[in-house]
């Protein structure tokens, strides 16, 4: 294991890791900081509504003191950006509202969020969806803006691009943009990466690599799937694409497993 955690140092350098904002406050900080890892920190409801902004700032402190990259992935349970009922709405933008507030403390390069659109349920009520949705991101998107961070919507539900092309459009900013999740992609999607990456690949700027069979989201290690990981970083390349790249493990041997994986697929140099 330490020769491994050796020999991929220079990689793991280069790369996010996601990271509850818990696990990493009480348990994998000092791992973090040892390995040179830079954190995608997940910030859920509970930690939003327990957390005194002292100890944000704590742990942010420490993180840019050894010089980490830093990136946020925002609260996404029962959030409905776009909602119908309005008292789901108001309390969507309550909790994100709550989330941007403390979002200068870390100073991310980016911030990643949910649509939180799923056709089952509002394919019949798709233009007030849109509406709504748009007026709940363009405070943020402004926020982005002006804080000078990119505010990147994942897919998770979605079953084609055109949930999220239809935002990119109606916002066109630099700091609105679009992170890849190949996981998701590869259990709900009903449509080819390909599809993906053409529609929004000049949208791309972050890519969340994780692995599963198709069936489960059930966040592999990458190699140990069917996700088209050559597919993908071989039209990165051919496009001049570079995102970053978010490793999603659950566990910690996955971290490792993905690295190596990762080191054939992706070049120092790219």
């Amino acid at each position: 294991m330490k020769e491994r955690k050796t020999q991929y140092k220079d990689l793991l350098s280069k790369v996010q890791v996601n990271i509850p904002y818990a696990y990493l406050k009480d348990r994998y900080l000092d791992l973090f900081i040892e390995h040179g890892a830079n954190p995608e920190i997940g910030i859920d409801a509970d930690v939003l509504d327990t957390t005194p902004l002292l100890d944000f700032r704590r742990i942010a402190e420490i993180l840019k003191k050894h010089n980490r990259k830093i990136t946020l992935h925002g609260p996404f349970m029962d959030l409905v950006p776009g909602a119908i009922d309005r008292m789901l709405l108001e309390a969507t933008r309550e909790r994100l509202g709550r989330f941007f507030e403390i979002i200068p403390v870390f100073e991310p390069e980016s911030v990643v969020c949910h649509t939180g659109y799923d056709r089952r349920r509002y394919r019949e009520h798709w233009d007030q969806w849109l509406a709504r949705s748009l007026e709940t991101w363009k405070p943020h998107v402004e926020t982005a803006e002006r804080l000078g961070f990119k505010l990147l919507l994942e897919n998770v539900y979605e079953e084609t691009p055109e949930v999220h092309r239809a935002l990119f459009e109606a916002i066109n900013s630099e700091n609105f943009g679009f992170c890849l999740d190949v996981g998701h992609h590869n259990v709900f999607s009903s449509v080819d990466l390909k599809t993906w990456l053409e529609a929004l690949g000049e949208k791309i700027c972050e890519v969340h690599l994780h692995d599963n069979d198709g069936k489960e989201d059930t966040h592999l290690a990458i190699g140990k799937g069917k996700v088209d990981f050559v597919g993908l970083f071989n039209y990165l390349k051919q496009n001049t694409i570079k995102p970053t790249i978010t490793l999603e493990p659950h566990q910690e041997e996955t971290l490792w497993q993905s690295l190596a994986s990762l080191h054939l697929l992706w070049p120092l140099d790219n």
